[in-house]
């Protein structure tokens, strides 16, 4: 069951923040003051227990809580909340596979990934994959807050806890050679990035917003470990991303 009495509050400094990476896309609701968050957890007295907390909050607002994934998609379809608060290992899909999902589906939510498992390859996976933040299910009530409003206001955050564990796997990966887990959307962006395309002309080509091809490249530069348009595609060629 949720407790959040049960770990010392998070420690000034203990978030991983990427900054604000596409904070239009979260804007709350016309007329509203609350973020929407769905929560997806097969364990009934964890999920009440977390909606309970976040209820405790006047700027949140739990607008539906599922058991599956294929009930997240649907309602995540449906309502466009701007945080989903997702298990890592539902009944019938993979959390992380959900997250790609609603990549490829391109949806405006964010993601929280929860879990008992503090394994840093899976919090790299996770990450990777799009999650927005990772999380132990026994995150006390502050740590989850402010984890929420982070994430919806276009932040990524890992907790001090998990960071050591998941520049290890970073290093791990690069010294083993292990390519990037690109998405296919973030593949096609960097080949045409390496086509000379500024990301207006990308945005125009996909049929995609600017902003969102922009949340794309800023995703490519920090999974490839560089910070700029040539540096990322000479990355790629060097690991076969692009031809």
């Amino acid at each position: 069951m949720f407790d959040p009495g049960r770990l010392p509050t998070m420690e000034s400094g203990g978030l991983l923040a990427g900054g604000c990476i596409d904070g239009g896309d979260a804007a709350m609701i016309p007329g509203t003051d609350r973020w929407r968050i769905l929560i997806a957890d097969d364990h009934p007295m964890y999920q009440e227990g977390v909606a309970k907390v976040l209820a405790s909050y006047p700027e949140l607002e739990v607008v539906a809580q599922v058991d599956l994934a294929r009930t997240a998609l649907e309602e995540i379809r449906r309502l466009r909340p701007h945080v989903a608060l997702i298990d890592l290992q539902l009944p019938d899909r993979d959390g992380i596979q959900l997250v790609e999902q609603l990549e490829r589906e391109e949806l405006p939510t964010r993601v929280v990934i929860v879990s008992a498992l503090e394994d840093s390859a899976m919090v790299y996976r996770a990450i990777a994959a799009g999650a927005r933040a990772y999380l132990s299910k026994v995150s006390n009530a502050d740590l989850l807050h402010s984890t929420i409003v982070a994430v919806a206001r276009g932040e990524t955050v890992i907790p001090g806890s998990l960071q050591s564990g998941l520049a290890r796997e970073i290093r791990a990966r690069r010294d083993r050679g292990d390519d990037p887990v690109l998405t296919a959307r973030e593949t096609e962006i960097l080949r045409r990035i390496a086509d000379g395309l500024s990301a207006p002309e990308i945005a125009e080509e996909l049929v995609l917003g600017v902003t969102t091809v922009k949340t794309h490249m800023h995703n490519i530069y920090a999974k490839l470990e560089v910070s700029d348009r040539a540096a990322a595609v000479a990355v790629g060629i060097r690991r076969g991303l692009v031809q």
